[in-house]
């Protein structure tokens, strides 16, 4: 008995399963019907109806040219809702898989925005899920976006935006190197641009912040202050030249402060030629700084 009743359950639903199959295929006009109530969801802003059609007609009419057209609709909904983990993996189907590329600097364009919000603090969705509350760190997924970018369109004004934002971030993971590297690539790429002038002044930021948290390479200041000499050169009227010129000193004073300490310490312990050496070459080597100036008084009060 419960055997019979299983195979009339089975046959009721597998006939269940090839009627609705038939009804898809008997009704293939009704792919022009779900996407003007497509069309008409994105009309009206209504983007939870949007990613629904596209989801119907992607998966009922995937051979048709509605179907090419949906990643993109999903993309742009999900954008519009700021669900931007979901909306850049919508984009991201739409730009590798689809056969329509008719929505293409949209869809790059989106993108980008989408990682210049994670470069600058967006938080994205745990476990990727639109339910979930937005609390996890989307810094590499920004640094993924910048790299697509960049090599999707490598001579554009995103992709020199692209090459900012993924060294800004790359510093604040301490990867110094990979920093330089990537602001070097901006500015080889595209000398004249608005942004290899941000590229320069981006680049002593780097340096003086690995100072600051690394170590005190004389190679790093070496580094730094070419960096600024080829700034004032390829911009030599560019006001950010100040700030430049700021950061140097910056970093030049870091270096000058440490000797000074040291001249200090061997004064301390009644050291006097010593300490005498570390005054002079503070003033020798680094003339313009604080610490240059403290050095002359110290070396006033000895003599």
């Amino acid at each position: 008995m419960r055997k019979t009743l299983f195979l009339l359950f089975a046959s009721a639903s597998l006939f269940a399963l090839e009627e609705e199959e038939l009804v898809w295929e008997d009704q293939s006009s009704s792919v022009t019907e779900y996407n003007s109530l497509l069309q008409d969801a994105v009309a009206s802003k209504d983007w939870w109806s949007v990613i629904d059609y596209s989801d119907v007609i992607s998966y009922h009419f995937p051979t048709t040219p509605f179907a090419q057209e949906t990643p993109y609709l999903t993309g742009y909904a999900y954008y519009q809702m700021e669900q931007f983990e979901l909306a850049n993996q919508a984009l991201s189907a739409y730009i590798n898989h689809s056969a329509s590329h008719s929505h293409f600097e949209e869809a790059i364009q989106m993108k980008f925005s989408i990682a210049e919000a994670f470069q600058n603090g967006k938080k994205k969705r745990l476990f990727g899920s639109h339910k979930m509350p937005a609390w996890l760190s989307a810094k590499e997924n920004a640094i993924e976006i910048y790299d697509e970018v960049i090599t999707v369109v490598p001579h554009s004004q995103m992709a020199a935006k692209s090459l900012l934002g993924k060294a800004k971030i790359q510093t604040e993971f301490e990867e110094y190197k990979a920093a330089a590297e990537t602001l070097s690539q901006l500015i080889r790429r595209f000398p004249k641009n608005e942004e290899a002038a941000e590229g320069y002044l981006e680049m002593g930021r780097v340096y003086l912040t690995q100072v600051q948290t690394t170590s005190l390479d004389l190679d790093i200041l070496d580094l730094a202050n070419v960096n600024l000499k080829r700034f004032h050169l390829a911009f030599p009227r560019e006001p950010r030249l100040e700030e430049a010129d700021k950061l140097f000193s910056e970093t030049e004073e870091l270096f000058a402060e440490n000797l000074f300490e040291t001249g200090k310490f061997f004064e301390r312990t009644k050291k006097k030629d010593a300490s005498q050496i570390y005054f002079n070459k503070v003033i020798s080597k680094y003339p313009s700084t604080k610490a240059a100036r403290s050095a002359r008084e110290k070396l006033t009060n000895i003599r």
